[in-house]
């Protein structure tokens, strides 16, 4: 028969461990009830896709980025919805065997949107609407639009965190951290929250800026509202001189590194309503 202190080591033991299991089922819950961003950040601005009622044309959106868009010209139109929360939509087509559009021959489109009212903020919240076909393919995945931040005057360093559909229609992101000129990749998503196909879905990310040199910055993506990443420890910056900038309007087949395996496997389209970042 086992003695007393056994016994009691034992039970003890048991309750530890029953106190661990709690504790993680506690954050494994809170964390995946965290309110949507855009519930939680009350101040917006967003890139209209209208002016004085109407729908710009493709020729006033390149006027709008002023030279520094890539595809806009060859692969985006701008139409009138009359179905959605959104006055109008962008739809951007991507022709079979494209990456990103490093020319105009090329599929997709990419351009910033990098607003003033950004300035100084520590954490923002995007958020737009995204329709991909019925009849999509994700092939070996694509980028979608998400946050940059870049080192304010001198300075190379960098972060991007653009959203992402996988080879399985999950929904992630790939971000790209830039320092002394060395850039480290981080893929994140949750394997049960997939993209819907053939109906417009609501995506929102969320990017908390790190204390410099600290890996204690955030990153939250939610689909429709289910929580697809949740990350507490990143680190995009080593600098206080790296600030949130706004967002890297992305839409192609691929990481955009060039690999023509990726390229998109026949032609399709990606529709987007306006962006809307959100700070607090």
């Amino acid at each position: 028969m086992p003695g007393t202190k056994v016994i009691l080591f034992n039970a003890a033991a048991v309750l530890a461990a029953g106190a661990a299991l709690i504790a993680v089922g506690r954050s494994a819950l809170t964390s995946r009830t965290t309110a949507p961003c855009s519930e939680r950040y009350a101040n917006a601005t967003r890139f209209a896709l209208t002016r004085g009622g109407s729908v710009v044309s493709t020729e006033d959106l390149q006027a709008m980025l002023g030279g520094k868009d890539l595809g806009v010209a060859e692969n985006v139109t701008v139409r009138p919805m009359s179905n959605a929360t959104f006055p109008a939509a962008m739809t951007v087509s991507l022709h079979k065997g494209t990456t990103a559009p490093q020319d105009a021959a090329a599929g997709g489109m990419s351009f910033p949107w990098w607003p003033h009212a950004l300035h100084d903020k520590p954490a923002v919240c995007l958020v737009y609407d995204v329709l991909l076909p019925g009849d999509f393919d994700f092939h070996r995945g694509g980028t979608l639009p998400g946050v940059t931040g870049a080192a304010e005057g001198e300075g190379a360093d960098a972060f991007s965190a653009p959203l992402a559909w996988r080879s399985d229609g999950r929904a992630g992101v790939t971000t790209k951290v830039t320092r002394s000129a060395e850039t480290q990749q981080f893929v994140a998503e949750r394997e049960s929250v997939v993209l819907p196909r053939g109906r417009w879905v609501r995506l929102e990310e969320e990017v908390a800026l790190n204390a410099p040199k600290k890996a204690d910055g955030v990153l939250r993506v939610w689909v429709d509202g289910s929580l697809a990443v949740d990350r507490t420890n990143m680190t995009y910056r080593d600098a206080p001189q790296v600030v949130l900038s706004g967002v890297a309007a992305d839409v192609f087949y691929g990481a955009g590194d060039g690999n023509a395996a990726a390229a998109a496997p026949k032609d399709s389209r990606i529709s987007l309503s306006p962006f809307e970042l959100r700070w607090q």
